[in-house]
């Protein structure tokens, strides 16, 4: 019984579109903390501040990027009410009831993976070879070689 709930869970860490939060960096904090850091940084120093400023940037908007680095990371997986609200890949699958793109009949779709799409840089051809690679080999395998 225990077994199972860690298999489950592992699968909600697994977007839809084939996002695997540990690997992530919204999810596990990559980006937070060197923002945290160069925040902390920029403001404790008038000279940094300073230096962006001399250099031509502005250090009133590299700290706004980094205030809103610091709030953007994601307290839940996509399957947990997390990640991107508006994600459209996310909306088809549960819609339709499934769990990934890959079990949709009509996947890859235009829709959501069209290489000239409105989100193209989002839905690439990488998660496109991942989702194939999870139907091939099975999530749970596929979760396993995320770890090696």
């Amino acid at each position: 019984m225990e077994r199972e709930k860690v298999k489950e869970a592992k699968r909600n860490e697994i977007g839809y579109c084939s996002n695997y939060c540990r690997t992530c960096h919204w999810y596990n904090d990559a980006l937070r903390k060197p923002a945290a850091q160069l925040l902390d940084l920029v403001k404790g120093h008038f000279e940094v501040a300073g230096w962006i400023d001399y250099k031509g940037g502005s250090s009133k908007e590299t700290i706004k990027g980094l205030e809103i680095l610091l709030k953007s990371a994601c307290d839940f997986n996509c399957k947990g009410g997390g990640g991107w609200g508006a994600c459209p890949v996310r909306r088809c699958c549960t819609a339709k009831g499934i769990d990934f793109c890959f079990e949709c009949s009509e996947f890859p779709c235009k829709r959501n993976w069209d290489e000239r799409g409105e989100h193209a840089k989002v839905f690439t051809a990488d998660k496109i070879r991942q989702l194939r690679e999870m139907k091939e080999i099975g999530v749970e395998e596929w979760i396993k070689k995320q770890w090696e």
